[in-house]
């Protein structure tokens, strides 16, 4: 999967499973917490869904805040997660 096909993938996420009121902020440099008003809780959801909609598997113990605070992070960690697999 590209990486624009992975950012694609996160708007839908947000906008459908999470019905997200504040994508007019969605771009590669937006904050999760500070630009898109997610809280810990939706972002576990967030990767919940990723999990499933994109058949990859993210164990917990790889997971660190720095990988989660940009969306443009969030799109470079999952291009190594699906290397991985």
């Amino acid at each position: 999967m590209t990486r624009q096909q992975l950012m694609k993938s996160i708007y839908d996420i947000m906008e459908n499973s999470l019905e997200l009121q504040t994508l007019s902020s969605f771009n590669e440099d937006a904050r999760l917490n500070e630009d898109l008003y997610m809280d810990s809780i939706m972002i576990l959801q967030l990767i919940l869904h990723l999990e499933l909609d994109l058949g990859i598997s993210i164990p917990d113990d790889i997971l660190v805040p720095k990988d989660f605070k940009t969306v443009g992070t969030l799109a470079s960690f999952l291009e190594k997660q699906q290397k991985v697999e």
